[in-house]
Order: structure tokens, then sequence, then C-alpha cells
């Protein structure tokens, strides 16, 4: 009976120990699940935004070449056209080909090409009345949707705020005193997510890397250390924003300041080459030439020592090529003074009557130990007479448009073909005759009335991946902390379980002692953890692509915790005073500060810029219900989070 009662005894205290570490092993995993589903809910939901700024680039860069072509059409047109016009004025074309006055070759040229004019003058009679409308309903609809992007950029914070506390709460064991928080540092963490994600130059990164090495160095490791840390957690060296703003609505800011702005210049010129390389062969290089080809074999020509091999490759016929490309006047004089280019569509067609001619050169030396080749490449001239030509551009204002034909480049910066010209082959030497004529007729700008259109609405605004994050093709860390009362874990002491809360049945729990920001934590008697996750770039298997911005492809994952945030949990580093909050504000201004960022920085100037890029006709209209919009948008959002956050 004695060893009964002992062994009773013993495997009383046993089972006790048991249940009471399954009870903690139990709300550990708990608080890990919650904390797990809540980042990864934080970074999907960012990946959907991604995915939904994909879908609309998509569709800003197929509408913003949609008026390119009918730029081009336009040129395409005036170059079959105006045939009369450019063979009536050419002064060789004006000698008979009798010795009656009449033909001249140029009623000659005009007769024979009768049916390309018929169809240049049908096509532009077409595209025209097209022209003076649908450039300004696409350029509308394009900022539409890129202040749509603003506007879900919010809304998806706003979620970002709310689902964690819903789904913490969710992990919660029904019928017991549970209470699962979602701490205010998780609060501050994901502010200093979107901080970095929109406008990475406001977090003040002096104040991340002092704490970093401070914290390094009281740990016992190299000041040195930190900085790989830092830049881990960044994402690079320095903060880098991810989500770039391009074409900021300061683009057309007659402001001085916002006029020596060089993000402005970054992102037009991000948004041209977009354009440019987004272009089918129609836009980029038009080329309907009607010409022969022949070449001759390499002719050897020794001369003692040195020997020169020799091929010649003619084209002879009618050279018919044109390019139409999203570029900038640097002489612009509407934009005078405002450092800031704006960018149109510009189109270029030419016809020429003539020939290429490329030469392999090569130069050989013989040595005693081998031939030397001393020189070995193509030489390429051309020439021809004009046919036919034919120029149009869209603008925002008038005075941005190209005027003379060196505004718009050198007739032979395209030779040999295949060289770096924004208009495909309409500027090489075939065409410099041509070229030359166009100046006398005024056809690159100066008719403004016939050759210039500004129904134009500008660069929209969109975001754009970030060049350190096409890099990476993650998203910044989404990190989510969550604490349970440890008068809420239900051991052997615990009221609402045995109540064994004396003696040596008593389980001895203790809080956190060292960690100097344990106010973010709820106070020091909680069970903490914090998880982190992000979104990455996903392309389908056997598809090979960068990180972009213009692709669906963005999901979610779980990933470690950077070695800074768990500093940052740890009370190691102050985010607080990394973000420029002050000590011990509430949840309800730190969403607060959040929101007033992003509506500052992100909804009121795209709004302003909606309102002043719409037609007059509407912009009056729509404005009260635009306000309204954003206003209902932004004020539910800052409501919700904050009456969830208190």
């Amino acid at each position: 009976m004695v060893f009964g009662l002992f062994f009773i005894g013993v495997a009383l205290i046993g089972l006790i120990l048991m249940y009471n570490h399954g009870v903690m092993t139990r709300d550990r995993v708990q608080v890990e699940n919650a904390a797990d589903a809540a980042a990864y809910t934080q970074a999907k939901l960012f990946a959907r935004h991604q995915n939904l700024i994909a879908y609309t680039n998509r569709a800003i860069v197929a509408n913003e070449m949609s008026v390119g072509q009918v730029v081009a059409l336009m040129s395409w047109s005036k170059r079959y056209a105006n045939i009369p016009r450019w063979v009536n004025t050419f002064p060789p074309y004006q000698f008979p080909i009798a010795p009656a006055p009449k033909p001249t070759i140029g009623d000659v040229l005009s007769t024979i090409t009768l049916p390309y004019q018929i169809l240049g003058t049908v096509t532009g009679a077409a595209a025209q009345p097209l022209l003076s409308i649908y450039p300004g309903v696409v350029s509308s609809f394009n900022l539409v949707m890129g202040f749509f992007q603003k506007i879900f950029a919010v809304a998806t914070l706003e979620a970002q705020f709310t689902a964690p506390l819903t789904i913490v709460d969710r992990h919660e064991i029904p019928g017991t005193n549970d209470n699962l928080k979602v701490v205010t540092l998780s609060h501050l963490l994901l502010a200093q997510n979107f901080i970095l994600t929109y406008f990475a130059d406001d977090l003040k990164l002096g104040s991340l890397v002092s704490q970093a090495k401070s914290a390094v160095v009281a740990a016992g490791g190299s000041a040195s250390s930190s900085d790989g840390f830092v830049a881990a957690f960044l994402g690079s060296s320095t903060p880098s924003t991810m989500l770039v703003n391009t074409s900021p609505e300061k683009y057309d800011s007659s402001n001085a300041k916002d006029a020596e702005n060089s993000a402005a210049r970054t992102a037009g010129r991000h948004y041209a080459a977009i354009m440019n390389s987004n272009r089918n062969d129609w836009l980029g290089a038009r080329n309907f030439n009607a010409t022969v080809k022949f070449g001759t074999p390499e002719i050897p020509i020794y001369l003692g020592l040195i020997r020169i091999t020799l091929r010649f490759n003619v084209e002879v016929g009618v050279f018919n090529n044109g390019g139409t490309a999203y570029v900038y006047n640097p002489q612009s004089t509407a934009a005078a003074g405002k450092g800031i280019p704006r960018y149109g569509w510009a189109s270029v067609d030419f016809s020429s009557m003539g020939f290429k001619m490329a030469v392999d050169l090569k130069v050989e030396l013989w040595t005693p130990f081998g031939e030397v080749t001393i020189f070995r490449g193509p030489i390429n001239f051309g020439f021809g007479l004009p046919l036919g030509g034919g120029t149009h551009q869209l603008v925002a204002k008038s005075g941005d448009q190209f005027l003379i034909g060196s505004q718009w480049g050198s007739p032979t910066q395209n030779s040999p073909p295949g060289n770096s010209s924004p208009y495909g082959e309409a500027m090489q030497s075939v065409h410099a005759t041509t070229w030359a004529h166009g100046n006398v007729l005024g056809v690159f700008g100066a008719n403004q009335t016939e050759d210039v259109s500004t129904g134009y609405g500008g660069a929209p605004s969109f975001f754009s991946l970030g060049r350190d994050y096409q890099a990476r093709g993650t998203s910044n860390e989404f990190t989510v902390a969550v604490a349970k009362p440890l008068s809420s874990v239900r051991t052997s002491d615990n009221a609402a379980s045995l109540g064994l809360d004396t003696g040596k049945f008593a389980v001895d729990t203790q809080g956190v002692t060292d960690n100097a920001l344990s106010a973010l934590w709820g106070g020091p008697d909680n069970m903490m953890t914090i998880a982190s996750a992000e979104s990455y770039f996903a392309p389908p298997p056997g598809r090979v692509e960068s990180p972009n911005q213009f692709s669906p492809f963005w999901d979610a994952r779980l990933r470690e915790p950077s070695r800074v945030v768990q500093l940052i949990a740890a009370g190691k580093i102050d985010l607080a005073q990394i973000l420029g909050l002050e000590a011990g504000a509430s949840n309800s201004a730190i969403v607060g500060a959040v929101l007033d960022l992003g509506l500052k920085k992100l909804i009121e100037p795209g709004k302003d810029r909606v309102l002043e890029k719409l037609p007059s006709v509407i912009s009056g209209s729509v404005k009260p219900v635009l306000d309204k919009f954003v206003d209902t948008v932004t004020g539910t959002a800052s409501g919700a989070v904050s009456e969830l956050v208190k």
C-alpha cells in the first residue's frame, strides 16, 4: 500500500507535468499558426494587388500602343497621299521626258503612283476624325486606371491591417478564455513595409543603421556585420522604393522645385522605354520595299603582303520605310524652363527611289606568324531621290512638337540598317535627299495644322517594379507579431483549468523581462511570436521571365524573419523612432499616420492629375463625383482600420 500510494503520487505529478507541457506546446503552436496565417494573408493580399497592377499595366500599354497606331497611320497615309506635292516640287523632276514641255518626270511619277495616292487619301480621311477624338479618350482612360491602382493600394493596406485581426481571432479555441492579440508591433512593421514599398526615401536609414550596429555589438558581434543585416532587410544597401510611381503627378508641374526633380525625369524615361520596347513591327519598323537584290562573290586583291577581299551587295528599287516612337523634343518651347520633358508620339514615313550598297571589306597582312586581319567590316552607303514622305506628331501642348528635320535625327543614323534609330530605317542614307526636301516642304512639324495633333493627355501614372526588386523578385518582408496573455494559458495553476495554484503544483511561468519595448507587445506577461512572409514572382513552369509589374505571376510564401526584424521584436531596435512616430504612439495614431502618408503622396496628387488631364467638357461634372469617391474610400479605410486596431 505504501509503495502503491507513492507510485500514485509520482504518477499524478508526472501526469500534471505532461499536462502542463502539452498545454504550453499546444498554445505555442496555436500562436505560431495564427501568426503564420496572418503574415501569409498580408503577403497574399499584396500579391493580388501586384497582379492587379500587372493587368492594368498591360491595358495601359495596349491602349498607349493603339494611340501610336493611329499616329502611324496618319504619317503612312500622308506618305502616299502627298506624292504629287513631293514630285512636283523637286527640281530634277521638272525636266520633260520629251522635247515638248509636258509631261515632266514629276507628271509621270504622279500618274503611275495614282493608286497609292488614292489609298493614302482614303486612309487619311478615315484616320483624321479618329485622331481628333481617340487619343484624348484613351489618355483619360489610362489616367483613370493609373489612379485606380493608387486607390487599390490604400484598399489593400486597409485589408492588410484588418485581415490579421480576424484570422488571429479565428485561431482562438471556442469556449475558453483565449485572447490572442495582434499587437502594436505588427502595425509598426506593416507601416514600415508600406513606406518601403511606395516611399522608401521617407525611411530614416541613419537611425536604423545606428540602432542595428548597437544591437549587434551588444550581442557580441561586429559593427560591420550589421550592414549585411540591414541590406537584407531593405533589399539593398540603401532604401529603395519597390513600386515606383512611373510618370509621377508632378510631371507636368511648373513649380521650379519640381522642375529639378530627377525622379520625374527618370520616370518619364522609364515610361518611354516601356512604350518603345513594346512596339510591334508596324510601329517600330515599317518596311515595304519594292526592290531587287544581287551580290557578287568575294573578289580578292593582292598587294604584296596585303590581301584585300571585297564583296558587293546591291539593292535597287523603291524603299518605303517608316517608324513611330514615343519621344520628346529637347527644344520644346512649351516645356521651356520646366526642366522636365513631355513625351508624345512622333511618326515618319519616307519613300525614295534609288539603291543601297553594302561592301564587305577585309584587309589582311601576311606575316611569318600567319595572317593578321587589319580591318574587317561592312561599308554601307546609298542614294535615292524622293517619291513621297509624311510625318505626324501627337503632343500634349502646342510647342512640344519637332519643327525641323534635324530635331528628328540624322538621315544617316540608321546606316547600316539595324543600328539604333527610333524610326526604323527611315533615317538612312538612301532617304537623305528625301529628308532634305522634307525640310523645304516643312513636313517635320512646321505645318502644325496638318502634321501636329494636340489631343494627347500625357503619360499616365502607374506602378512599375523598382530596379532592386527586379533583381530580387520578392517584395519587402511582411511580419505579424501575435501575443497571448499568460493568464490565458490553461496550465494546471490556471483557475479556469485545475486551479492548482499553490505549492509544488504551481507552474512558475514568467513574462519577458529583457525586452525594452515590451509595451509594443501589450506588456511583458505574454507568450509572443513573429512570422514573416513575402510575395514573389512565380512564372508558370517552362516560362523564363524576369520579375516585372506587367505579368500577373505574383504569389505569396512564408519566409524566415530577417535578422533586423528579430532585433526589432526583441526590443533591440525601436521601429517607431525609425518611422518618425512619437514614443508610445497608439495603434490608431500609427494607422492614421500611414494612411495620411498614402493620401497625401498617392491619392490626392493622382486625383488632381486626373482632373487636370480630363477633357474640359467633362472635368467639371466629374470633379464632385471623384471627390466624393476618394473621400468615401479613404474615410472608410481610415475609420474601419482605426476602429479595429484600437
